[in-house]
């Protein structure tokens, strides 16, 4: 019996809507990024036999590299078809779709034109989101590559900084070390024969000269002594850092007329030199800058203990900033506070900062007590 027109029309339309469905949803599914790929695989070979002519006897497949998914039921069978698709570096994929029995013959085997074309289609959407997916990992293993080398790269910076402080620590100390052990003896020895002389000198009228001298001896081992202090402080390597801060603030107070309070713990607890330094820089350069850029009178350092970290505070009262600058610094008091969190980074430590104009500036700085 012949089919009517209207029905064949009719059953080729219902078809259609099959495929147009299977494209639809297949299209959507690719689109989920949240989903692992062979999540994604798996959904897609159990819509795929209704959208063939006999979805009673269909089962799909879809296979990629080592990932092999298939709908329920699945068999390989005389009357297949297939689709490959080939994604950039060689790697291989296929779609296929197989009937359990025979069925009417069409234009490729069992299977419509249109069956074909759906397939071709559905091989170079998955062929497009495989390439996708693959220059997804390469980008974001080249990220996490770029970001290793970069957190690489910055550690190495900051063990640099931390050893050039160090050692420029270390030189300085051994300057002030010569001054005091060599310049100061020496100063010492030639103000001692100055005034054996000056005895001499009395019954020259010349008794005058030699007090010229001597007093011009005082001062130099009064200056030089002075800037013993100044290009490294022998308190920090003998009696510790509360000490050395301690003597800090009296420097300041006598040069600068800055008043400074320091309250700090009666025993700190035990620190790596290169920490101690750089503490103690990080200080007198805080100090440096209530002078230079806050206009500060008065300035309180507090140094505490928590939770297994040494905390140092220095508190004034001057101009403050606007702190957003230490995102961008630049050469100036920024730049500085950038360099001491750069510096404190390499062991593991950190710097806040709380300042706005016209309130004054708290600098924290925190290291572990035991650093990495």
């Amino acid at each position: 019996m012949k089919v009517p027109q209207s029905e064949d029309t009719l059953r080729l339309l219902r078809e259609r809507i099959k495929e147009l469905t299977a494209l639809h949803k297949t299209a959507r599914l690719l689109q989920d990024d949240r989903r692992s790929p062979r999540e994604i695989m798996g959904d897609i070979v159990t819509l795929l036999p209704d959208a063939w002519q006999f979805p009673d006897v269909a089962s799909a497949s879809i296979s990629f590299d080592d990932w092999w998914v298939t709908s329920a039921k699945f068999l390989s069978s005389p009357w297949m078809q297939s689709a490959e698709f080939v994604v950039r570096s060689a790697r291989r994929g296929r779609i296929e779709i197989a009937y359990a029995t025979e069925c009417s013959p069409e234009a490729e085997g069992p299977f419509l034109a249109e069956e074909r074309e759906l397939l071709d289609s559905l091989a170079e959407m998955l062929r497009s989101y495989f390439e996708r997916k693959l220059a997804d990992d390469e980008l974001h293993a080249a990220h996490d590559n770029l970001e290793r080398l970069v957190a690489e790269r910055t550690n190495d910076l900051r063990r640099l900084a931390a050893e050039l402080s160090l050692a420029e620590a270390r030189k300085d100390r051994e300057i002030a070390t010569l001054l005091h052990d060599k310049v100061i003896q020496e100063f010492a020895f030639m103000k001692l024969q100055a005034q054996k002389f000056r005895g001499d000198a009395v019954f020259c009228g010349f008794e005058h000269r030699f007090d010229e001298i001597i007093a011009l001896l005082e001062r130099a081992i009064q200056q030089t002594r002075k800037l013993t202090f100044d290009i490294s402080s022998p308190i920090l390597y003998e009696l510790g850092l509360a000490a050395a801060l301690e003597w800090l603030a009296e420097h300041f107070e006598q040069r600068h007329n800055l008043a400074v309070e320091v309250a700090a713990l009666r025993t700190i607890p035990p620190l790596s030199e290169a920490i101690n330094v750089t503490l103690y820089r990080s200080a007198q350069e805080l100090l440096t800058n209530c002078v230079k850029y806050a206009q500060a009178r008065s300035v309180v350092i507090e140094v505490q203990s928590r939770e297994n970290q040494l905390v140092l505070i220095v508190r004034d009262d001057g101009a403050g900033f606007d702190s957003s600058i230490l995102d961008k610094p630049a050469i100036g008091a920024g730049f500085g506070l950038f360099s001491i969190r750069e510096r404190l980074g390499y062991f593991g430590g950190a710097l806040t900062v709380e300042s706005s104009p016209g309130v004054g500036t708290a600098v924290t700085l925190s290291v572990p007590v035991e650093p990495r």
